[in-house]
């Protein structure tokens, strides 16, 4: 059994780093999206704006159920 560290000052920085990175890396290619639709670049708006999308969908690792012992 391992033990639960979701409290740890350590644990949480970690934590608040990924998000933090995580977000930055969402809005760029939100910006990205933006700019190709002022552009009127229909393709590669829809391109930038399915991966800002999938990125946003994705679940942090803390956040995944853990499989049943």
């Amino acid at each position: 059994m391992s033990a639960d560290l979701s409290n740890d000052p350590h644990i949480q920085a970690l934590r608040d780093a990924l998000v933090a990175e995580h977000e930055a890396v969402v809005a760029e290619w939100q910006h990205q999206a933006d700019e190709a639709a002022g552009r009127d670049d229909e393709w590669l708006s829809k391109w930038h704006q399915d991966t800002a999308d999938r990125l946003r969908a994705m679940p942090y690792p803390w956040e995944r159920p853990t499989a049943a012992a």
